[in-house]
């Protein structure tokens, strides 16, 4: 366990031991800056040297994991959990707002008001949500950032018909390269062609065999299962198909939207550099460890150096996103007899406000989730503790944020 320490400044430091949080905060030479993840600031000007510290990013669409390497050890590791409701909210105000323009109970609809939509560089409201929630978080992280390293993409397109170029590829020269093999079960949608099987171990096949003449390129390439692969090698079975029907030279893979500005925006805050996923796969494989989103961020960190560094690390957290207000105004139904109904948000009560770490009775540690208009804040419910309270039972330990970070 490590304790994420900050200067007086505020500058980021070298994590410490526990013990010796302990003694800084008994002493009064430190102070509690964050409770999760445990941050303390000294309350000196401390001399700042710090060592290296690279973090990985293994960014996805609903789970992105981040993996910081420093001295040896994984210094903390944790997953993104992305919202997934951003279009759906969008969808759900847009539908209430043509019903609204129906009624009369809105502005006429416009038509030269669609420069924002249009102008260049232009992300998606869920793009651009999803890529600020990482750069958010990146500029939380409680370690002297040295490096940044992402993954790029999956396959590097440069050498799909080339794979003679330089890179990290398998020790064994004759297998196939994994660039290629990854591409294949992509574009193939990680199906077997010929049974249709996608649950099991799926290889790609040389359409026209190697000792034939075949070429080590995507046009000569098919997904099959395990199974059908040897069978095909045995003469036990004939494929129907001839190629990767249709496309064979292009790549059914989503780019992620939005990279640039992600990037730009991380570049600004410490030096980056990309891989592609295809060689962090390998490497992982070449090490044998199990594909979570944290080890595969571990593997982004440190796939340049080649450092053997152990996954294991007490302080993984699951970080997720809770909204601070709502702009809704009334239900969606109206209700018999009472017509629209204001939808009620208690923002504030007695100076407490949702999201806020408070202290109840003296004993518990929780999060106001939910300020009733009775009078009662409420909090997650825990088998034994408390699910709600009055304010003048909690004493306010930190205020709530937008970011929320839980041990794992």
């Amino acid at each position: 366990m490590k304790v994420y320490v900050r200067n007086q400044d505020g500058a980021p430091l070298m994590p410490c031991t526990p013990a010796k949080a302990r003694k800084l905060l008994r002493a009064g030479k430190a102070r509690v800056a964050a409770r999760s993840p445990f941050t303390i600031q000294l309350g000196w000007q401390c001399e700042g040297q710090v060592q290296d510290v690279v973090v990985g990013i293994d960014k996805g669409s609903s789970v992105t994991g981040i993996s910081c390497v420093g001295n040896g050890t994984v210094l903390l590791a944790a997953e993104i959990h992305h919202r997934r409701d951003v279009k759906e909210k969008l969808d759900t105000r847009r539908a209430h707002r043509r019903s609204r323009r129906n009624r009369k109970w809105y502005r006429p609809r416009r038509f030269l008001n669609r420069a924002s939509s249009t102008r260049s560089g232009r992300l998606p409201p869920s793009i651009k949500t999803n890529v600020e929630e990482v750069i958010r978080v990146v500029r939380q992280l409680p370690l002297p950032i040295s490096k940044i390293v992402v993954e790029d993409v999956q396959v590097d397109i440069a050498r799909l018909n080339d794979p003679t170029l330089a890179g990290s590829r398998y020790q064994d020269p004759t297998r196939l390269d994994e660039n290629l093999r990854i591409a294949c079960l992509m574009r193939d949608g990680y199906t077997c062609r010929h049974c249709g099987k996608r649950n099991c171990r799926l290889e790609a096949h040389h359409v026209v065999y190697r000792e034939h003449g075949g070429k080590g390129t995507l046009a000569n390439l098919l997904t099959l299962c395990e199974a059908c692969h040897e069978k095909v090698h045995a003469g036990t079975i004939t494929l129907q198909v001839t190629g990767a029907s249709g496309r064979l030279d292009q790549i059914a893979q989503r780019s992620m939207q939005g990279k640039t500005y992600l990037y730009a925006s991380l570049g600004a805050s410490a030096p980056f550099v990309t891989v592609f996923g295809y060689e962090t796969s390998a490497f992982r494989k070449r090490r044998g460890l199990a594909k979570t989103h944290t080890i595969d961020a571990l593997c982004v960190a440190t796939l340049g150096s080649g450092e053997i560094v152990t996954p294991e690390c007490p302080n993984t957290y699951r970080i997720a996103f809770r909204p601070r207000q709502t702009r809704r105004q009334y239900h969606d139904l109206p209700r018999k007899g009472q017509g629209r109904v204001r939808y009620q948000v208690n923002e504030e009560l007695a100076g407490f406000r949702k999201g806020d770490i408070v202290r109840v009775k003296g004993r518990w540690v929780k999060q106001i989730n939910s300020i009733y208009s009775n009078g009662y804040v409420a909090f997650k419910r825990v088998p034994g503790e408390p699910t709600t309270a009055r304010p003048r039972d909690c004493r306010l330990l930190e205020r709530g944020r937008t970011v929320v970070w839980s041990h794992q």
